[in-house]
Formats: C-alpha cells, sequence, structure tokens
C-alpha cells in the first residue's frame, strides 16, 4: 500500500469515527447541560487504549474504533430510585428525554453544518448522462436515446446520477416520469416509463448506466497499447472506422470489440483529426479456463415498439435463422451479418414452428438500428451452443451453432447440464471428450469427437477509454449553501425512512444493506474524489445515524426515546421487568442485524 493509500485510509478512519464523536458528543453536551454526571466518554468499543481523567468524567479511546459509547450515573436505574441529584434518574422526564435524543440532534446538525461547507467549496458530481439503455429495460422501451441527460424524474430535480438510483429504487414500481435533454436536437422531453425489479441488485430500476462525457475525451493508461500506438491522454474521439457513424461512439467502440480486429480511430489531439491503429491485443486470465461455449441467443424476447425490427414485421418470440445463406447462433451473428449482407437480404426466422421470410431494410443506419432494437434471450432448453473461433472447442474444430451428445462420457439435455460437464474439467484442468453434432449434420447422423482440455479466458486490451461526464456542484453565496444544505439533509432523511419503508413492502431487498466494511469501502473510494466528496458522504451517513438511533428499538436512543414518552402519559416509568426483557430483545435484534450486515459485506467482498 502506497503513501496516498494509507493517508486516505487514515482520512476514512477520522471521518467514520469523527461521525459517532458528534453522537456520543450530542449525549455528553445534553448530560451536562441537564446537570447529569458522566462517568466515561469512549471513542470506540473494547479495551481502552488510551484514557484520561478529568473532574469525574474518563475520556477514553477503545481498541474498536467504531462505534462508541457514554455512561451517565445511574443509567439504567428506576427514575426516582436515587437519591444523587447528579444521577440521570433523579432528572424530569423532559431532561432525560433531551439527553437521549442529544447524539441524534447532533447528528442533524452536524449535516446541517458540513453540507454547506462541502457545497461552498465544491462536490465533484456525476451528471446524469446517460448510456445506451439496457436492451429489455424500461428506459430501452421507452425509446430513451444514448447521450440523453436526465434532468428531472417526477418532478423531482436530479443534480447527479446517484439521485437517479434513489430515485428510481425507491419509487418502486410506480411509472416514473422522466425529463430529460435529448443529444440528438437539444430539446427538452418527458416520458413515462414502469421501472424493472433488478433481482439480483434487489431493486427497481430503469435500465441505465452512467453514459461518457459528451466531449467524447479519452483517458489513456500510460504505456497501455493505446499509448504505445500515440494515443494522448485527453484526445478527443471522433469517430471508429469501420463501424456505423449513426450509433453513439461508446456503442461503436463496443462493436469494434466484439469484432475482434484491430481498432482504428479517428481523433483529435490538438493538430486536426488523425487516425490512430489499436492492435488486438488480449491478455489471458488463468484463473478462469474455459471450453469456449455459450448459450444459443437467437430467440427474441422483445421487439422495441415503432423501430426497424417491428416495422420490418419481427416480434417477441421469433427465432432468427439466417440471413441469406448465413445461419445465425448468437445476437452479435446478426449484427456481423446485418452490417455485411447485400441490399435486398431475407432474414428468415422461425414462428410457431414454421418458417417465415422478412425483408431487411436496405438502409445501412436502419439495419444497425434494428439490431438495437431487439433484445435476446437465451435457449437454455437444449444441446446447441455458440462456438468462441477462438475458444478451446472452436480451435479444436467445432462449428458454432453444433448440437452437444455428450461431455465426458455424461449425456447432455441442457445448458446446465453442459455448465457442469464444463465446470468439472475446468476445476481439474483437465481434458474432456466432447460428442457433438454438426449443424449440418442430420439428427441420426453419428456423433463427431474432439478431446480438448480448457484454455485461459482472454479479455482485450486496449488502454483507453472514455471518460465519464464530470461537474462540480458549488454555490455561489452562504445563503445559497445553507439552503442547499437543509435541502439534502431532509433530503436524506426522508429518504432513509422511504428505504425502510420500501423493504417493508419488499420493493428494495434488505441484501442492499451494509454494515462498516460497506461503509470503509465506499469511503475510501469517495476520499479519492476529494474532502468535500468524503465530507457530504460522512454527513449523509450523520443523518442515516440520527433515523436509525430514533427508531423505537430498546437499547437504541429510539427505545429510550419510546418509554420516556410512555412515562409521560402514564405518569410512571415502565417496571423494571419489562424494561429488562425489552432490552435483551433490542439486544438481540440489534446483534441479529449486525450479523446480517456483516454477512452482506462478506459477500460484496468476496464478488468484487
Amino acid at each position: 500500500m502506497d503513501l496516498i493509500s494509507i493517508l486516505r485510509v487514515a482520512e476514512v478512519i477520522f471521518g467514520i469515527g469523527l461521525v459517532i464523536f458528534v453522537h456520543e458528543a450530542g449525549h455528553f453536551i445534553a448530560a451536562r447541560m441537564c446537570g447529569v454526571r458522566v462517568e466515561v466518554f469512549s471513542l470506540g468499543f473494547g479495551p481502552a487504549i488510551l484514557a484520561r481523567q478529568r473532574g469525574n468524567t474518563i475520556y477514553q479511546l477503545a481498541l474498536i474504533p467504531f462505534g462508541g459509547y457514554v455512561r451517565m450515573a445511574g443509567e439504567g436505574a428506576a427514575a426516582g430510585g436515587t437519591s444523587r441529584p447528579d444521577d440521570l434518574g433523579s432528572k424530569t422526564v423532559g431532561q432525560r428525554f433531551f439527553v437521549y435524543s442529544g447524539g441524534v440532534l447532533m447528528n442533524v446538525i452536524f449535516a446541517l453544518v458540513a453540507f454547506p461547507i462541502a457545497y461552498r467549496v465544491g462536490v465533484p458530481i456525476t451528471p446524469a448522462i446517460i448510456s445506451a439503455p439496457t436492451p429489455g429495460g424500461a428506459a430501452w422501451q421507452a425509446g430513451l436515446p444514448s447521450g440523453a441527460e436526465l434532468l428531472e424524474i417526477n418532478g423531482h430535480h436530479l443534480r447527479d446520477f446517484e439521485d437517479l438510483i434513489g430515485e428510481v429504487a425507491l419509487g418502486g414500481s410506480d411509472p416514473a416520469r422522466v425529463t430529460y435533454r435529448d443529444p440528438r436536437d437539444g430539446l427538452l422531453h418527458e416520458r413515462t416509463m414502469t421501472p424493472i425489479m433488478d433481482s439480483d441488485l434487489g431493486f427497481y430500476r430503469l435500465g441505465l448506466g452512467v453514459g461518457v462525457d459528451p466531449a467524447h475525451t479519452l483517458r489513456v493508461e500510460p504505456e497501455g497499447p493505446a499509448a504505445l500506438a500515440g494515443l494522448q491522454e485527453g484526445s478527443i474521439l471522433l469517430e471508429v472506422d469501420g463501424q456505423p457513424a449513426e450509433q453513439p461512439l461508446a456503442v461503436q467502440i463496443a462493436w469494434a470489440i466484439d469484432s475482434g480486429m484491430p481498432m482504428v480511430l479517428t481523433v483529435d489531439q490538438g493538430q486536426g483529426p488523425e487516425k490512430i491503429t489499436i492492435p488486438a491485443i488480449f491478455e489471458d486470465l488463468p484463473e478462469r479456463l474455459l471450453f469456449g461455449l455459450g448459450p444459443p441467443r437467437r430467440l427474441i424476447s422483445q421487439v422495441r415498439p415503432e423501430g426497424p425490427g417491428q416495422s420490418i414485421g419481427l416480434r417477441a418470440g421469433d427465432l432468427l435463422r439466417r440471413i441469406g445463406d448465413e445461419h445465425l447462433v448468437a445476437g452479435h451473428d446478426l449484427l456481423s451479418a446485418l452490417l455485411t449482407a447485400p441490399a435486398a437480404s431475407e432474414l428468415i426466422v422461425e414462428r410457431s414452428g414454421e418458417a417465415l421470410s422478412l425483408e431487411l431494410p436496405d438502409s445501412h443506419t436502419q439495419r444497425s438500428f434494428l439490431f438495437r432494437d431487439l433484445c435476446f434471450e437465451a435457449e437454455t432448453s437444449g444441446g446447441q451452443v455458440w462456438v468462441d473461433p477462438e475458444g478451446a472447442a472452436g480451435l479444436g474444430g467445432m462449428p458454432s451453432g453444433s448440437e452437444i451428445v455428450a461431455i465426458a462420457g455424461a449425456p447432455i439435455s441442457d445448458w446446465e447440464s453442459i455448465q457442469i460437464a464444463c465446470a468439472r474439467a475446468s476445476e481439474r484442468n483437465q481434458e474432456a471428450t466432447i460428442q457433438f453434432r454438426t449443424p449440418t449434420s442430420g439428427a441420426d447422423a453419428e456423433p463427431a469427437s474432439i478431446t480438448i482440455a480448457p484454455i485461459a479466458a482472454r479479455m482485450r486490451v486496449l488502454g483507453f477509454d472514455m471518460a465519464r461526464p464530470t461537474a462540480i456542484f458549488q454555490t455561489t453565496s452562504l445563503w445559497t449553501s445553507v439552503r442547499e444544505g437543509a435541502r439534502s439533509s431532509w433530503r436524506f432523511l426522508f429518504q432513509t425512512f422511504k428505504t425502510l419503508k420500501r423493504m417493508i413492502s419488499q420493493d428494495v431487498s434488505p441484501k442492499n444493506l451494509g454494515g462498516i466494511i460497506t461503509i470503509s469501502r465506499v469511503s475510501f473510494h469517495v476520499s479519492t474524489m476529494g474532502w468535500a466528496k468524503l465530507l457530504t458522504f460522512l454527513c449523509i451517513l450523520s443523518v442515516n445515524l440520527a433515523f436509525l438511533n430514533v427508531l423505537p428499538i430498546p437499547v437504541l436512543d429510539g427505545g429510550h426515546l419510546f418509554f420516556l414518552l410512555i412515562e409521560k402519559l402514564k405518569g410512571s416509568p415502565v417496571s423494571a421487568r419489562t424494561l429488562g426483557y425489552s432490552q435483551v430483545v433490542g439486544l438481540v435484534l440489534i446483534v441479529t442485524l449486525m450479523v446480517y450486515v456483516t454477512y452482506n459485506d462478506l459477500l460484496r467482498l468476496i464478488g468484487n
């Protein structure tokens, strides 16, 4: 770990510790204001590393820095059950209520003070400029174009892309009314779309990702293939040779990568347009041994409305067979065939068991948009496979579209059985005999056979990528800073409430909950964007801590506040027995929650 990383880790520890310190300081200040003696003020849990007593209070730094507590005299004793005037139990309900709410109030005050400071300095943000919508997603169905800048959702202004994710996820399945600026005409448009639940992520999405810098600036890795080919940091990308000029440049790059060929870029490096050729260099991934097989993807699950796909007669459920004499096995086969097929070519599809011929558009532009108007799903019910020509099976002589009969003697019935057999051989790094029928052989033909070993997966190394959109949110006056800080504090408080509500209604999965590991990792990432960005994250963390602590769960501040309200209403405190049982229940809930969020943290850590 280098010095910069060490400093960032220290910055994160200090930042999280600051939020905890602010919370505990709130209890401490409230207790002192009410004349309650504080016995221990601890930052962290466990054995004390550093401790010093001043007056009646021991101030200590404990071994586990994430957390803290204030131990007050008479805490836990029955109200009125002590004769000492500086014990907590001797104070009025109102005074005790103030002491227990001191941490929550201080966390809110911290946000109200720190947000304006960060906004006045300037906070890096990622404008809500989108990439090409995910095929099949809500935004794709609505026809949002790549490069669109989303400005509002349901009347709420979007400051950055994170706002978009939060507004959609917390809106659940409710329709989202989006206002955006179309990059093609510069005009504002409005679309209403229904978010779709992403079962992997556990919340509703529109199917959008962060787009690229509208200026098409390139980021170049030093000593990478692009840099060695002459591409400079900050170059402006103008065109990707051989790709449809009408498609967004990010899409052109993706399609050029799929081709596996050298990539020719037209760029402006400050002296006018020039061409740079990026060689096709691949890096082996020895930890991933593969046979180079995949399920066919010719089955159309959705056709985008009002596009060329619908205009030529394609429907959901159609199975693509061939263009002219070229058989199709996967979606990218269709792209290659569409862009190279001669005029007046026909697309043969299978619909309800019958072959159907559809006439392709003559326009090259319409053909490229036709591909983007289709959403495919994998065919997993049979043994037919797509074969990577550069993978182990392809190099061994198996043509794409073959039907696998057996692998290592195990009969094959579907894609899952292929995956299992290949995984076994890959884990042992051993050869496997694959029996298959080629696309041109009949169903009764004798299967062909090859014996091959898995080879390392290969990843295309470009050494450049397109820069993300960036901006700085900075207020222009003290009053504007205070106003925006108050708005942000309220917005994140309300979002925390909505998150809890959506989890109860199962519109947001609890697997999105994170503990100290996730908080630390996010904090470290945010710290790379500057201290103002880290400060805004700490404000959000402080607001969340305030909300969660006010929940009426025994052991938490909210539990104490709840029992104080009961005491005020009935005129006497709850019994020691009731209080004791509730504390046990609350402790069990908190420990269970901590175990669960730590489990989520570890899953994310392993997954990354």
